[in-house]
Order: C-alpha cells, then sequence, then structure tokens
C-alpha cells in the first residue's frame, strides 16, 4: 500500500489508541461497582450543582453507564485499527485459497463496495440518531450519566473514520494492484 495510505490510516487511527487507555478507568469503575452494590452503597459522591454529564451525583448507576459508554468508545474506535491491522473478520477458509493478487482484489471490492456504503449509511443515520438524543436532553433513566448525546455522537463519528478507512485501504490497495501490473 502506499505510504500515504498507511500515514492515513496511521492517523484515523489516534482515537483508538487514546481510547485504550480508558481501558484502565473501565476496570477501576468495575471494581468500584462491585464493592459499592456488595455493601449497598448507591451514592458514591453528590453536591449541590449539577454537572456536565455527571448530573448531581455519582451513584452505582453512573458507573455501569460509564462503563458501558468507555466499552463504547473501545469497540466503535478499535474497529478502524482492526481495520488497518487485519485483525478484522475475515473468511479464512476462502482468502486461504486464493492468490495475493486475488486477495488484493477481493479486499479492494469488499472495502469499496460494502464496507464503504455500510459505514457512510451508518454515520448518515447516527448523525441524526445522536442529534435527536442532544435535541431532547436525553440522559439515564436511572440516575446514571446526564448527557447520552455524548456516547452516541461518537456512533457516526468512529464510522465516519471507518468510513475513511475503508476508502483509504481501498483505493491504497487499488492503487498497489495497479503499479503491479505495470511492474
Amino acid at each position: 500500500m502506499p505510504r500515504f495510505a498507511t500515514r492515513v490510516l496511521d492517523v484515523l487511527c489516534l482515537p483508538a489508541q487514546w481510547v485504550s487507555w480508558l481501558t484502565l478507568p473501565l476496570i477501576l469503575s468495575i471494581l468500584i461497582g462491585v464493592i459499592a452494590a456488595k455493601i449497598g452503597l448507591n451514592v458514591l459522591a453528590s453536591w449541590q450543582t449539577p454537572i456536565p454529564v455527571l448530573g448531581r451525583a455519582i451513584t452505582v448507576n453512573s458507573l455501569q453507564d460509564l462503563q458501558w459508554y468507555i466499552f463504547a468508545l473501545l469497540v466503535l474506535f478499535g474497529g478502524v485499527m482492526a481495520l488497518r491491522d487485519e485483525r478484522h473478520v475475515a473468511v479464512d477458509t476462502l482468502v486461504s485459497t486464493l492468490s495475493p493478487r486475488s486477495r488484493l482484489m477481493l479486499r479492494t471490492l469488499g472495502d469499496l463496495l460494502f464496507l464503504v456504503p455500510f459505514c457512510a449509511i451508518i454515520t448518515w443515520y447516527g448523525a441524526k440518531f445522536a442529534m435527536v438524543s442532544f435535541t431532547t436532553g436525553e440522559g439515564s433513566t436511572q440516575s446514571g450519566l446526564m448527557t447520552r448525546w455524548v456516547i452516541k455522537a461518537m456512533l457516526p463519528l468512529a464510522f465516519g473514520f471507518l468510513t475513511l478507512a475503508g476508502l483509504t485501504r481501498g483505493f491504497g490497495t487499488a492503487l498497489a494492484l495497479i503499479r503491479g501490473q505495470r511492474g
């Protein structure tokens, strides 16, 4: 793949690298949540003035919401890195029987005909989904985190990155195939 495409994919993977550090707070929130639930403690901290995202308290439900927020970020942005590093799901029994050149052609077609349109659709509708959440002020129904739109906005953002990654890899692979035909 051309060096430019590799660099673009590396830049698109930066959020995944940053988000990967949230694994430690995820483990900590699980640990605190389990201990708090076991001893019967629901409210871990509270205050008078609402704080964005947290509201007026940190509760066991806030920790549970935080856990799925972090997990969602890990999965959403990790998808771009999985694509770049070819750690995504593939039909290995089919692919292993093909020549290297045929594998590249199949990958190019898969990226440009299936991955990119699917991700573009998710990006488009995900943006509307997040906007509805923002305009309605959606929050947790169980005294958890108060701004659901924040995590819902990550859906179109991550799938937008995946769309760009698919385009970059698809065109980069196509360019490498074309260059191979000439050489």
